[in-house]
């Protein structure tokens, strides 16, 4: 294993301990439909594989073909690490913006993953997040996944944002964000 990458959950020790993956995030390749479901337990795997035979029929062999270049011994540490190091640069990006506009938005700086939660609000209000969501789109092109209407009511003014993208449309982005901010935030409805 490579420094860089996390330990798997399957080595903390736990015999239970199920790990569940895909090409979609981590790696970068979701349009190929495969994923996996790893663990020490025998019955678990057992009781997945019945599973799987009722809800899956094959998968495509591109797919596959794809997949095992992909998780190959020559492509894996490549691919994830050239992933990990784009994570990781707009990351620090995203997390400047938060400092900088920490007047608006808040949030608890991932520890890991390719995406953040950030809660916009005005003197410390929640904005209506599906609001700022539709607006933000329309205006800038930028697309936020509110957290209220997809996570939970208990999300009041939390937006859901993916980084992992080229660098440049991470500023991009986020400039358009600044300045839908600056002209639009004290015009937005505060969540209900």
């Amino acid at each position: 294993m490579d420094s860089e990458f996390p330990p798997s959950i399957l080595s903390m020790g736990y015999e239970h301990a199920t790990a569940t993956g895909s090409l979609s995030k981590a790696y970068a390749l979701a349009g190929i439909r495969v994923g996996w479901i790893a663990s020490r337990s025998g019955d678990i795997i057992k009781k997945l594989a019945e599973a799987r035979h009722y809800t899956t029929i094959s998968v495509s062999q591109l797919d596959e073909q794809v997949a095992a270049f992909a998780l190959s011994q020559n492509t894996v540490h490549n691919l994830l690490g050239k992933n990990i190091q784009l994570a990781k640069k707009n990351l620090e990006i995203l997390d400047r913006f938060v400092i900088k506009h920490d007047d608006v938005c808040e949030w608890v700086k991932p520890l890991a993953g390719t995406t953040a939660f950030v809660k916009f609000h005005r003197e410390g209000s929640p904005i209506n997040a599906v609001e700022f969501c539709r607006q933000l789109l329309e205006n800038t092109g930028v697309m936020f996944v509110p957290g209220e209407e997809c996570f939970g009511k208990e999300f009041k003014g939390y937006v859901r944002i993916g980084f992992v993208n080229d660098t440049e449309i991470i500023q991009e982005g986020l400039e358009k964000v600044r300045q839908f901010l600056r002209k639009e935030l004290d015009d937005l409805p505060l969540a209900k």
